[in-house]
């Protein structure tokens, strides 16, 4: 661009007075118009690029937003059993058991929109599917919607994902899965049951509370006169 701009400049090295040769100069500036348009071509590259990248970033908002609006839908369905229902039979046992299965169903989603950018590697994928699998939710889910992921997500991305996961699956079920812990055996704390002697030592002693009481009686009635007595000798 700085070379079409400072071209008339350089027309003039070819000027010798009076005797201008303009059919030659004539020449040059249409070699010169030549490359203008090459600058102009790779100007609009530049646009249908800019346009390109732009349609991507428009197309992955609305991909988030979509996923963000899936999430709120789900995570009103693990709150409340009556909507729950509203997105079929029930895959598991009981409300609980549901719940688990659309949570897995929301971590596995999440994996996959960082393994569909890149930013989820092979190794950390199958270091994280491993632990899920580790419980038999995880297990219940990926064994009822595996399928569903390698039919339903197509591309290369998708493909490779749904494979790392099967075969952290498969490595996964040749043990038995872990137990939860007894969150209610551990929590619960039994009332304390105190001895006699130590409720009789607690117990406080009657006869001393009455003495007190009375002492403290005795006091009040004893500021009472005194006060009377002061305004009894102020007065003339």
């Amino acid at each position: 661009m700085g070379l079409v701009v400072l071209s008339p400049l350089a027309l003039r090295a070819y000027d010798s007075g009076d005797d201008v040769d303009w059919k030659r100069l004539n020449e040059i500036g249409g070699t010169y118009g030549a490359v203008s348009a090459v600058v102009a071509t790779v100007a609009l590259l530049g646009v249908m690029i800019s346009l390109v990248i732009q349609n991507r970033e428009v197309r992955e908002a609305r991909r988030n937003a979509r996923r963000a609006h899936h999430v709120e839908l789900m995570r009103m369905a693990m709150d409340d059993p009556r909507y729950m229902e509203c997105w079929g039979p029930y895959l598991t046992n009981s409300f609980t058991e549901e719940t688990q299965y659309t949570y897995v169903n929301l971590i596995v989603a999440h994996w996959f929109a960082e393994y569909d950018v890149g930013e989820l590697t092979d190794t950390l994928l199958r270091a994280m599917t491993t632990n899920v699998f580790a419980s038999g939710p995880g297990r219940h889910y990926w064994e009822r919607t595996g399928t569903f992921w390698r039919d339903n997500y197509p591309g290369m991305r998708a493909r490779r994902f749904h494979q790392v996961i099967e075969e952290t699956y498969q490595d996964a079920i040749r043990t038995p899965p872990v137990s939860p812990p007894d969150f209610s055996a551990r929590n619960g704390v039994e009332p304390a049951v105190l001895s006699p002697g130590l409720v009789d030592q607690l117990r406080p002693d009657r006869s001393r509370a009455k003495v007190l009481a009375a002492a403290g009686s005795g006091a009040a009635f004893a500021l009472i006169v005194v006060q009377v007595l002061r305004r009894v000798l102020r007065r003339p």
